[in-house]
């Protein structure tokens, strides 16, 4: 029975558009609407698809490249190699005018050779961070043969700085000599002073 009724509805349609042009011409009116309508929605609906896609593959790429930058290398995988940390000299004049240079005990001159481990990797910064002690007299380990664990058994902290270098190409299996002139807050005369370097943080890109 429904299909009957549709049927008897389609036949109605046809002889209406075919004899009556008020109706033919409402009729292709109305599918001219419906038609538009239809692309309309499914023009922005793609649109709106296109842009999820894009914003995804954008975020994507980001995330990607945010673990090259932060996560390629870590810090082992920079050697620190001959490094040395002095007081530059400073020229002061005594009671009587006259001109003597001395060191600066609250001025330090480092420089340190690193090397880049990964084969792959470019490294485009680094962090260091340099720790100060001040020992006793009697304490007479050189600063090469200086072990963490011992010195902080031994000898007092006085200063404690984080040292950047930025930008910085050091390319795979490359090495940098890095130079900075570095002072620590708050810090006292040091006495008999050794010092601790290590990687702190490490950036990256891919290739050189």
């Amino acid at each position: 029975m429904r299909w009957l009724i549709i049927y008897l509805l389609l036949i109605a349609v046809i002889w209406l558009f075919v004899t009556n042009t008020v109706w033919r011409r409402g009729l292709l009116a109305f599918s001219t609407i419906v038609f538009g309508v239809f692309m309309l929605i499914f023009t922005l609906t793609q649109r709106d698809i296109e842009a999820d896609i894009k914003t995804a593959d954008r975020f994507s790429e980001v995330r990607k490249q945010e673990s090259v930058t932060f996560g390629a290398v870590k810090s082992t995988d920079i050697a620190i190699g001959k490094t040395s940390l002095t007081n530059p000299s400073r020229t002061v004049f005594d009671s009587a005018g006259r001109e003597r240079v001395e060191a600066d005990l609250f001025k330090w001159q480092l420089r340190t050779l690193l090397t880049n481990r990964s084969t792959e990797f470019t490294v485009t910064s680094l962090t260091l961070q340099v720790t100060l002690y001040s020992c006793p007299v009697f304490y007479d380990v050189v600063q090469a043969d200086i072990d963490p664990g011992k010195l902080n058994a031994n000898c007092t902290v006085i200063g404690t700085r984080t040292v950047g270098f930025d930008p910085i190409q050091l390319k795979p299996a490359g090495n940098y000599q890095g130079e900075q002139i570095v002072t620590f807050p708050n810090q006292p005369e040091p006495r008999n002073p050794r010092y601790w370097i290590k990687v702190q943080t490490v950036t990256a890109k891919l290739g050189d």
